[in-house]
């Protein structure tokens, strides 16, 4: 089968025993130096188990548990997605609404739609850049407009920017910030506990502090700045569990129905939609990667059978090579 559209093929595992998939799990963390949290779904979450491995502050003693959060990163495009789509849902945008109508200064805008700000196809640019201060989250979507370029083009392209011009739009549609919008339609009817802004965050919640990729724990230094630009792109600190909730009301009506879903994913008809890739043989994931951290999920479309990993010490090889091994163990 090949895995994430890598070209990389692996041989599925023999089935094994539900108690013994953990166990797995664990010596590949070990054997590839990973540090965090992963949980594994073999056929939706009531068979569902997850792994703590490592420490979430080494200096401090506190080791991964149930309580650590990490950032989101590019995983929180899903999120973001899913938020637009309640509002087309409701009548308040179309996928083809024009970037004009609400950021008519980017060039182009009268011709790029809500549609292609999902699929990462409106031409928009722009590297990964660290503002000097710390941002609101107004701040963050001025910021964005100005480091942008606006190309024309309609080629896909991935970029931070289209999924803050989202999150801007949310914030223009419903006269509430991303932060607010969060809350009600996302954290609130999910009843998530460890979905958060990490400088928000109260006890039992710890955020995982990062770590360099290797055998020890040597920190590095956390980019604040940066992490408070990426509003709608990865400014959230959730956990696995949490991440799976979004993933599964994304289908079974609790956040989105399962057509609506589907217009999100572009009906399964382009490889990338609504924050989330998809491949061949029906199964979907996405990457995330900031600051050190390492985020994952590779799953069914369906979410029968899933992984999905934060981590604070990334694995020791690249990670469409460790996810896979671990999806082979759900599969």
């Amino acid at each position: 089968m090949t895995i994430l559209g890598t070209g990389a093929t692996s041989t599925v595992a023999p089935a094994v025993q539900a108690n013994s998939v953990a166990q797995q799990a664990q010596a590949l963390a070990k054997q590839y130096h990973f540090k965090g949290q992963i949980m594994l779904t073999k056929n939706y979450a009531g068979k569902a188990q997850t792994i703590y491995v490592g420490d979430a502050n080494h200096k401090k003693k506190l080791k991964n548990n149930q309580h650590t959060i990490y950032p989101t990163a590019s995983l929180q495009k899903a999120i973001t997605g899913a938020m637009i789509q309640q509002l087309i849902a409701k009548g308040k945008l179309k996928m083809t609404t024009k970037l004009s109508k609400y950021y008519p200064q980017v060039a182009y805008s009268s011709q790029i739609t809500v549609r292609q700000l999902l699929d990462h196809t409106s031409g928009i640019q722009m590297a990964e850049t660290t503002p000097s201060t710390v941002l609101s989250e107004q701040q963050a979507y001025r910021y964005t407009l100005k480091q942008l370029t606006s190309t024309g083009a309609t080629t896909y392209h991935y970029t931070n920017a289209n999924y803050t011009l989202l999150a801007g739009i949310i914030t223009k549609v419903t006269h509430k910030s991303y932060q607010h919008n969060l809350q009600t339609r996302i954290i609130k009817p999910l009843k998530l506990t460890h979905t958060t802004d990490k400088y928000a965050a109260k006890k039992p919640l710890t955020a995982a502090v990062s770590y360099r990729a290797g055998t020890n724990y040597h920190a590095r230094s956390y980019q604040r700045r940066l992490f408070s630009s990426l509003v709608g792109a990865g400014n959230l600190y959730t956990n696995a569990h949490d991440y799976y909730k979004i993933m599964c009301g994304m289908r079974n009506g609790k956040l989105l129905t399962r057509n609506q879903y589907q217009q999100l994913r572009h009906n399964y008809q382009v490889r990338y939609a609504g924050g989330m890739y998809r491949y061949a043989d029906g199964t979907k994931s996405n990457h995330g990667a900031d600051n050190g951290y390492d985020s994952y999920m590779y799953a069914t479309e369906g979410n029968q059978h899933a992984i999905v990993y934060f981590a604070n010490q990334r694995a020791t090889i690249d990670a469409n090579s460790f996810a896979a091994k671990l999806y082979a163990l759900v599969r």
